[in-house]
């Protein structure tokens, strides 16, 4: 017996993709996938595209358990990377997407520098 196709999982899921810039972000994600293989059902439409369209004013509670943790996530990234997933989105041709996740990776980089700081080149050691 095959997989049913779950709509609603995908869209969430791959939403989920789009945002992910951290670590953390790609673990949680194959946790949900993990989840998904193992549960018969699929997450309610109608609530996962009203998530997908205003995931800042969305109640997480309206998604059932064991779904909640990851829902509140994707809000939390929402909110993090300051935009909304596309589904428009193309990861190739202009390189748009690529250029703003760079400018953002580098202002995340330059946020977690200690201003001033300069550190020394290392010093060569010498063998005899």
């Amino acid at each position: 017996m095959s997989q049913p196709k779950r709509i609603a999982f995908q869209k969430f899921t791959n939403a989920m993709r789009k945002l992910s810039v951290e670590v953390n972000d790609t673990e949680i994600c194959k946790r949900l996938d993990i989840l998904m293989a193992t549960s018969k059902d699929d997450l309610p439409l109608a609530q996962v595209n009203q998530l997908l369209a205003d995931p800042k004013s969305f109640d997480p509670r309206a998604i059932p358990e064991p779904y909640t943790q990851y829902v509140r996530h994707f809000i939390y990234m929402v909110k993090r990377n300051g935009r909304l997933p596309s589904e428009s989105r193309v990861s190739f041709g202009d390189g748009e997407d690529e250029n703003h996740s760079r400018s953002k990776a580098d202002s995340l980089a330059k946020k977690s520098a200690i201003p001033g700081k300069k550190t020394a080149p290392k010093k060569a050691s010498k063998k005899k």
